[in-house]
């Protein structure tokens, strides 16, 4: 429960403030050890908290393992994180998973009732089943840290194109709306003959004006209805197939979810997960539900007794050398290792690709915006040297 609580500091100060305690008698005798002393406690309603983000969560986890290996009980840790965390949510999130192990429930149960990706409530698991919960709290948070650092440098890379295709766009329409009714009006009122180059031009702009509202209409008439046809069980996994089929960025974004998932894999594989209960927990892991059903097919044909590799190499999504890589490491019993390279190697392919994509933006760019202004250069001066050519009016 959330309290809004009044109560006196040492001084006999009052000091009001908010806190989540199991029940009031819990909240008095928190405040008691801050050396506060109770006046009066009023629950508070509160929307659910909203999910952690991969950055919140890695921070979780490492803070908690530094705590563990300096001989810190799990108990006394949260306890000691929910009272000095910094932020909101990490300190709420500690208080609730404190009382929660008091009332005898072990860290992943209490993490599953928060909600987290069964990735990772997995993976706390088997750490606790097999007495290294430290260490696996060690490797998730490393693991998340370096999801997170990924997705950063992928929207960095994505969005200087981004504002450069912005920056076009609104040169283009300063032109047509601005600049070219003016030359139109200076151009007819000469009552010259105009090229086709300039008539045109003249009548893009006035389409343009026109209809610009009903322009605009279907790019977000199709985000909206992509947004929520995704939500619908049985369109999303063919909406996110079509998404990889983009050129560039669908290649970036398959090698990105191959990575993604051979990370995981090596991660709970490595924690002691079996291999079939870990291929069970990645897919409600992956933002992508069309790779999510693969990995689903992959898990069948591996409990149907299929061989890992085998069960990939079914599936054109993945390219086939990292199907190699994969049926050596089984054969030589260092599967780990293999997927571990397989997510080197896709990292690497997909930061070749979004450079290759960043260089090849800005130069397009340029190129476009040249032609706009050559074309307008065109249709004027055209029309400014038959003016000249016949003589001025």
């Amino acid at each position: 429960m959330h309290f809004r609580y009044l109560a006196l500091d040492r001084r006999q100060q009052r000091v009001s403030g908010e806190r989540e305690a199991c029940s009031r008698t819990h909240l008095e005798a928190e405040l008691l050890q801050l050396g506060l002393e109770l006046i009066n406690a009023k629950p508070r309603h509160l929307r659910r908290p909203a999910r952690m983000s991969r950055a919140e969560l890695a921070d979780f986890c490492l803070q908690v393992e530094q705590l563990l290996a300096a001989g810190i009980p799990l108990t006394e840790a949260l306890h000691d994180l929910g009272a000095s965390a910094e932020g909101t949510r990490l300190p709420a999130l500690c208080r609730r998973l404190g009382e929660r192990l008091v009332a005898g429930q072990s860290l992943s149960q209490a993490l599953a009732e928060e909600k987290l990706p069964p990735d990772c409530v997995g993976i706390i698991h088997a750490g606790e089943y097999s007495g290294r919960l430290a260490d696996s709290l060690r490797r998730l948070g490393n693991s998340l840290q370096q999801s997170e650092a990924q997705a950063r440098a992928t929207k960095k890379l994505l969005l200087q194109p981004l504002l450069a295709g912005l920056m076009v766009l609104a040169a283009g329409l300063f032109l047509m709306f601005y600049l070219v009714p003016q030359i139109r009006n200076f151009l007819t009122d000469s009552s010259q003959s105009l090229p086709l180059a300039s008539t045109l031009l003249f009548a893009t702009a006035d389409f343009l004006q026109h209809h610009w509202p009903w322009l605009g209409l279907p790019p977000v008439v199709l985000l909206v209805s992509a947004s929520g046809l995704r939500r619908h069980p049985a369109l999303a996994p063919e909406i996110d197939r079509l998404s990889l089929l983009i050129p560039l960025i669908g290649q970036i974004r398959r090698r990105l979810l191959t990575a993604r998932l051979a990370e995981l894999l090596a991660l709970l594989y490595s924690s002691g997960i079996p291999l079939l209960e870990a291929l069970r927990s990645i897919p409600a892991a992956i933002d992508n539900r069309f790779a999510g059903n693969i990995v689903g097919q992959i898990a069948d044909d591996v409990e149907q007794g299929s061989a890992l590799a085998e069960a990939f190499s079914r599936h054109d999504f993945f390219p086939p050398l990292l199907i190699r890589i994969l049926h050596a490491g089984e054969r030589s019993g260092t599967l780990e290792q293999a997927l571990e390279h397989i997510v080197r190697r896709c990292e690497r392919e997909a930061g070749d690709a979004m450079a290759t994509l960043q260089s090849l933006t800005g130069p397009a760019l340029t190129l476009l915006i040249g032609l706009l202004l050559g074309w307008i250069m065109l249709a004027t001066i055209q029309p400014l040297y038959g003016m000249i050519d016949g003589g001025i009016p």
